[in-house]
């Protein structure tokens, strides 16, 4: 998969970023990311500022999406 394939996840508790598959991002909450977490809000590309250019981006997620 690449990071195109993946929205930005939040886990509101936590305020790490995950990735979320990009063809559940328009269900309705909560979502899961593919690391198995609970993620709170879906907003903008894993590969943008709230994903990967988050302050602290799921170690997990990373591997998973190969970035």
């Amino acid at each position: 998969m690449s990071t195109s394939d993946h929205a930005a996840g939040r886990a509101q508790s936590t305020g790490t970023a995950h990735a979320v598959l990009a063809a559940t991002a328009d269900l309705p909450a909560p979502w899961a990311a593919i690391c198995g977490a609970s993620v709170d809000v879906v907003q903008g590309r894993w590969n943008g500022p709230r994903g990967l250019g988050s302050a602290d981006p799921c170690a997990e997620c990373r591997r998973l999406t190969g970035t």
